[in-house]
This record gives C-alpha cells, sequence and structure tokens, in this order.
C-alpha cells in the first residue's frame, strides 16, 4: 500500500480466517498433531482455571477480496473491519436480480464497471470481519466506495447488527444547533 492511500472503502485481496467453531484444533508444537477440543466449553473452563488465555488455533481461511470499511487504529492495534464478498453467480437469478435492483437489505451489489473483480460481487452486510493490516495483499485497490456507497453500507451495518445511535445522532444534532446559533449571532 502506498503512503497516503486510505484502506476505507476499498476492496482488496487478503487472507482471511473463517470464525472458529467447534471442534477447535489446538496448535500443540512443531512436529505434533494438533489437539483437538470438541466444544467451547472445555476451552472457556481451562481458561476459567487459569490456563493459557491465549492458544494457538488452526483455522480454515482463505485469499479473497474483501471491503474494507475502516482505518487501522495504529494506536493499539493494526486491525481493520471488512466485509466478506459474495459472488452473485453463486445466487439464483430472481435472487441475483433482486440483488442488482438494491432491494436485499444484507447484499450490497458493487458496480461490476468500477471494481475489478474475477466476476459480480456483493458485499455482506451481515459478514463483518477483523483483520490485520498484515493478511492484506501490498497490491492495489480493485476499486473503492463512493461517498453515497459508504453511508449506505454503514447504515446497512448499523440497522443489522441493531447499533443505538441515538446518543451520536443527539450530539450532532446539538453541535450543529450551536453552530447555527453562533452563526445568526455574528450577523
Amino acid at each position: 500500500m502506498s503512503e497516503g492511500e486510505q484502506f476505507a472503502g476499498s476492496v482488496r485481496w487478503a487472507v482471511v480466517p473463517y470464525a472458529p467453531k467447534p471442534p477447535f484444533r489446538l496448535y500443540a508444537g512443531p512436529g505434533s498433531d494438533p489437539i483437538v477440543v470438541p466444544e467451547v466449553d472445555t476451552v472457556i473452563a481451562a481458561a476459567r482455571r487459569g490456563g493459557d488465555a491465549e492458544l494457538s488455533y488452526i483455522v480454515s481461511g482463505k485469499a479473497r477480496p474483501v471491503l474494507i470499511l475502516s482505518e487501522p487504529d495504529r494506536r493499539h492495534h493494526s486491525e481493520v473491519t471488512a466485509l466478506r464478498l459474495l459472488r452473485l453467480s453463486r445466487l439464483e437469478p430472481d435472487e441475483r436480480a433482486r440483488v442488482l435492483a438494491g432491494a436485499d437489505d444484507l447484499l450490497f451489489p458493487l458496480d461490476p464497471a468500477r471494481f475489478h473483480l474475477p466476476e459480480a460481487c456483493a458485499a455482506i452486510i451481515s459478514a463483518l470481519v477483523r483483520l490485520d493490516i498484515a493478511a492484506i495483499g501490498s497490491g492495489a485497490s480493485l476499486g473503492r466506495l463512493d461517498g453515497n456507497e459508504s453511508r449506505a453500507i454503514g447504515e446497512g451495518v448499523i440497522r443489522h447488527y441493531g447499533f443505538d445511535t441515538r446518543g451520536l445522532v443527539e450530539r450532532h444534532i446539538t453541535e450543529l444547533v450551536a453552530r447555527h446559533k453562533a452563526r445568526s449571532s455574528d450577523l
């Protein structure tokens, strides 16, 4: 990634792990087979008894394009939030038409003319992933969202996850009213 280029709003290749789920395969070190733990409560019970809270898990993943939603914090960690993409060819024709028409709340189509992907794709609103920036390829962006698309996806994520943004909106309105009053009194 070149200096000054931003992650947020770009589609890039990355190595993306699948969310770990049982049975868990724990790395036991060089030359040994993984330890298989059949359920989550066993791992949690070991941690509660004072076991090592950080383990090395063997998880599946693959190299795939993702839509990156955030910039890395860099002060505390070097991770970004991204959305997995769905190839539209995996959908039935009527469902594909709904997505392309913008009628699906969970799939946001990416314009093939602007996103240089192997095939037409949609961002999966419900498929947030966290990625370390070291897992993102160094190649050029495959395309970028415009401001309206970024807002639409942000609103879709907020709706889907049920994030309560009332306090944020109220503060923003209060600030706007205060600025308006300040400008009015300057006249």
